[in-house]
Parts: structure tokens; C-alpha cells; sequence
């Protein structure tokens, strides 16, 4: 009875110690110090990374790769889960880069902040949050190059193709023909040296042009201003002429009209007592002759005899 009461107590005992331990690896597990897990799914070139291979943050050390593997749905993606300190700031905008420590240090992965929100990202170990793999500084270099040595094969190819023997040869005399001008060029340069050293004096003559045709415009405007006083006076002797006409044509040729005539009608007197003098000079001294009786006036019969 009492081997079977120690162990009763024994197995009781261990079953206590059991359950605290998972009670303190849950309490430890579930703790503000547990790392928390992130995801990276990408089909860039991961080497120099593998298990255990450091996260970096900004220069400190927040955490590790846990495993490196392909994608079993897409053996062209990788999949990378690795772990950082709680404390570690990652965000909606974080993403990854593959670094280098030193110029031949191991390779690290290394978390940048970009563009975007700041809010944390939420993750959990059952279905990890995932972080953009980009490429780092080293990738860009190496694909930059690439593109350049492509570039740089395709201008190549350009150059062979235009400069064949036939466009040497137009190449050739194009060089002769700029030979030749370049040589007319200094010719006519030497031409132009005399001219070019006489622009000074000539800039001079001009200037002294300029200031005697500003000082002759001022005599002109002076002029101008002493002539104003004479229009002004051909202004009013022109309005008194006009006066002088408007008398003429309202008063005066209607007087020399009326004059004219009376002086028609004095001639045509004139021209009728001519006549009569004429006919009749008698009629000076005796008087003009009486007029013949008409009929029923006494004397009318006696005309006949």
C-alpha cells in the first residue's frame, strides 16, 4: 500500500511538472518577446541567402531566415519565411532586398521602407504576411549593364551597317570637303581681319552720327516750336479770307448783278433812242411826230389823200 501511495504521489507529481512546463512554453511562446513570421514569394535570384542567414534592418540585426525553399505550385517562385523581433518596424510599405555585407561580405537580407502606408503589417505563424522582394543595388547594377552591353551591340551593329565600303568612300570625301572649307574658312578669316579691326572707329563715327542727328532733331523741334506762332496767324488770316468770300458771294455779286442789269437795260434805251434819231432827226428840235389816227379817231379817213 504504501509503494503504491509514492507512486501515486510520483505519477500525480509528474503530471503537475507536465503541465506547467507546457503551461510556461505557452506563456513563453505567446509572450511580447515571440518573433513573428513573415513571408517572401518571389522569382528573383536569392543566392547567398539560406537558413539562418540574418535580417537586416537599417544596420541591426532584427531577425533570421528560417527556410529557403521553391514554390511546390510554381518551381519558378521561391518561398523564404523568416522571423523578426517583435519591436522590429514593419509596415505596409516594407519590402525586402538581397544585400551584400561589405563589397564581399555574406549576403543578408536587408528591409527597406518605400512608398505607402505606415500602418504595421499584421502577420500570424499559420498564414505569414507577405513582403516584395526588389532587387537590390548589386541586381540593378548587373541588369543596367546588361542593358548597356545590349545597347552598345546594337549601336556596334548600326556603325558596321552605315559605315560599309561604299558610305567610307562618301565618308572619305565628306572629310576632304570639310578639309577644304576649313582651309577657305581661314583664308576669308585673314580677309576679315582689316574690316574687323576698323568696327571700333566705325562704332565711334556711328556714335557721333547718332549724337549730331539727336542734337539736329532738337534744332528741328525748336524750329517747329517757333513756326506754330506764324500758322497761327496764316491760320486767321485764312479765316478772314474765307469771311471775306462768304461778304462776296452773299452781298456783293448779287449788288454786281443787279448793277449789270440796269445797265443792259440803260443800253438797250440808249440803242432805241439812237434809232429814233436816226429815223427821225427832226424829232431833236420838233418834238416826235404825232402817231396815225387809228380807226374811229378823227382824222383816221384823211390817211388815203
Amino acid at each position: 500500500m504504501e509503494n503504491r501511495a509514492h507512486a501515486i504521489v510520483a505519477v500525480s507529481f509528474l503530471i503537475v511538472l507536465s503541465i506547467g512546463a507546457v503551461l510556461v512554453f505557452y506563456w513563453l511562446s505567446s509572450g511580447p518577446e515571440t518573433p513573428r513570421v513573415y513571408r517572401i514569394v518571389t522569382r528573383e535570384s536569392v543566392a547567398g541567402l539560406g537558413s539562418q542567414s540574418r535580417v537586416m534592418f537599417k544596420g541591426l540585426q532584427v531577425g533570421r531566415i528560417d527556410d529557403i525553399r521553391f514554390d511546390p505550385q510554381d518551381h519558378s517562385q521561391v518561398i523564404m519565411d523568416f522571423r523578426v523581433q517583435r519591436d522590429a518596424y514593419i509596415t505596409q510599405a516594407t519590402y525586402a532586398v538581397v544585400a551584400a555585407k561589405g563589397l564581399i561580405g555574406n549576403k543578408v537580407l536587408q528591409l527597406k521602407i518605400g512608398d505607402g502606408s505606415r500602418e504595421p503589417l499584421p502577420t500570424n505563424a499559420e498564414n505569414p504576411a507577405h513582403i516584395p522582394l526588389r532587387k537590390g543595388l548589386i541586381a540593378q547594377l548587373e541588369q543596367a549593364a546588361r542593358e548597356n552591353l545590349q545597347e552598345l551591340h546594337t549601336l556596334l551593329a548600326s556603325v558596321n551597317a552605315i559605315l560599309n565600303t561604299e558610305n567610307r568612300g562618301h565618308v572619305s570625301a565628306i572629310l576632304q570637303q570639310l578639309d577644304t572649307l576649313t582651309a577657305q574658312l581661314i583664308t576669308l578669316e585673314e580677309q576679315l581681319a582689316p574690316a574687323v579691326g576698323q568696327l571700333p572707329q566705325l562704332v565711334t563715327d556711328m556714335t557721333e552720327a547718332l549724337e549730331q542727328t539727336q542734337a539736329l532733331l532738337g534744332n528741328v523741334n525748336k524750329l517747329a516750336e517757333q513756326a506754330r506762332v506764324p500758322l497761327g496767324k496764316a491760320a486767321e488770316l485764312e479765316e478772314t479770307i474765307q469771311h471775306l468770300s462768304h461778304s462776296l458771294d452773299s452781298q456783293t455779286l448779287p449788288d454786281i448783278g443787279q448793277l449789270t442789269q440796269s445797265l443792259t437795260q440803260t443800253s438797250r434805251m440808249l440803242q432805241e433812242l439812237i434809232l429814233d434819231l436816226q429815223t427821225n432827226p427832226q424829232s431833236l428840235i420838233f418834238g416826235a411826230p404825232e402817231p396815225v389816227p387809228g380807226p374811229g379817231e378823227p382824222g383816221f379817213g384823211d390817211k388815203g389823200r
